[in-house]
């Protein structure tokens, strides 16, 4: 089995996707989606695992099993940034997911990424930055240091109806170097994803 960057294959989770397999495409995507659409940590009261359990013919522990792994591939699958293509793929060449099982999958969670993420069309791009730095001198009546402070103003934009906006963004010496950090770790990471493609 190749290795998938995003999730940790053991046995037990591979006895998960048996049983996911094992299931009718719609008993499958209605378990998904109660899993998905669950808001609690207990993802099923006893009272509608039982039911469940009756209704798929499971062993409690293999119940237990099958709603763990979905639950557990579902939440890593989120962790990640993946092409639905790309995770279909995974799913069925590495994962060993039936192909219907896989494309159920996928539809689900992009469904629910659009929710999370939002139409990317529709967001904002953009199109200027500009910059100035002040430096609020010490006063002797207010028995204030002098600070500095950063001032960004960027000019966004978006494209689908030509609705454009301005943030002005004001930071002080220790959000500034925070900030600064924050952008060299990104920088960092899109170096070396680039040099690993």
């Amino acid at each position: 089995m190749n290795l998938i960057k995003w999730i940790t294959v053991n046995a037990r989770l591979k006895n998960g996707i048996t049983l996911i397999n094992s299931l009718t495409t719609v008993k499958f995507h209605l378990l998904l989606q109660h899993i998905i659409n669950s808001k609690s940590e207990e993802l099923f009261t006893e009272e509608e695992f039982r039911k469940l359990r009756d209704s798929l013919k499971l062993t409690e522990e293999n119940l237990q099993l099958l709603v763990q792994s979905i639950n557990y591939i579902y939440k890593q699958a989120n962790k990640v940034v993946l092409k639905p293509t790309v995770l279909q793929k995974q799913l069925t060449e590495t994962l060993n997911f039936d192909a219907e099982k896989a494309e159920e999958f996928v539809k689900a969670w992009s469904s629910e990424i659009k929710k999370d993420v939002g139409d990317f069309e529709q967001r904002m791009k953009l199109e200027n930055l500009s910059w100035e730095l002040n430096l609020e001198t010490a006063n002797q009546i207010c028995n204030k240091e002098s600070t500095l402070k950063a001032r960004f103003q960027l000019d966004l934009a978006n494209a689908v109806d030509d609705l454009k906006d301005k943030v002005t963004i004001e930071l002080e010496e220790e959000e500034l170097l925070h900030l600064y950090s924050t952008l060299e770790a990104i920088q960092i990471k899109l170096d070396n994803m680039s040099v690993s493609n």
